[in-house]
């Protein structure tokens, strides 16, 4: 069963948990379930809904992101936080409507993403995202392996995932495939990192 998507506008709460009291498990850890938001393209100025959710990574998983993130120390306190931008279109598909919104998309977490993990280190966190192109860092060294944001939203989150010929679809529980996925991953604690993400959010009216 999947777990439940909650909607949350204009602000995150945040709780007084985090993640540097949290035991290594052999099992990565929920600290936030699904929590859609809106915020804006600074830039283009438009509206982005996007969901996200922070999880604690497993000692498995965060040896895995070692090989993404060689230079990092502490990658055991890694915070991992997969993102679902909502689209108009089945990205699935092809044509260049949906070239794109994959275009548009992904200069929306691209903008998005750099502005929290540049927040967080200008707190003296280390935070990156991938590129989810490429599945190579923004702004640290680049490891011996790229991070899947599809393969690693479903070991968090076990959202569905349809094979279709060697490609793997994932199915957001809520918007089908009609969402483009990226990660964020930082060493901060949760409470910061849900304060710097709610410092994001827009109103309806606002947006």
């Amino acid at each position: 069963m999947h777990q439940s998507t909650s909607t949350v506008s204009p602000y995150v709460p945040i709780k007084s948990s985090s993640n540097s009291s949290k035991k290594r498990n052999t099992r990565s850890v929920t600290l936030l379930p699904p929590t859609i938001i809106n915020t804006i393209n600074k830039k283009t100025q438009k509206k982005i809904i996007l969901e996200f959710s922070i999880h604690l990574a497993s000692s498995r998983f965060a040896r895995e992101l070692k090989s993404v993130f060689p230079q990092v120390e502490y990658i055991e306190r890694c915070l991992v936080v997969p993102t679902f931008l909502k689209c108009t279109h089945d990205l699935v598909g092809i044509g260049a409507a949906i070239e794109n919104e994959k275009d548009e998309k992904l200069e929306d977490f691209v903008g998005w993403g750099k502005e929290i993990c540049q927040r967080l280190r200008d707190r003296g966190y280390w935070a990156d995202l991938t590129d989810p192109c490429s599945g190579y860092p923004i702004f640290s060294e680049r490891g011996a392996s790229i991070y899947p944001d599809v393969q690693g939203a479903v070991e968090l989150l076990k959202y569905d995932l349809h094979n279709a010929g060697c490609c793997h679809i994932l199915l957001h529980p809520k918007w089908g495939s009609k969402v483009y996925p990226g990660t964020l991953f930082t060493t901060a604690s949760d409470l910061e990192l849900k304060q710097v993400i709610s410092e994001t959010i827009v109103s309806e009216s606002e947006s």
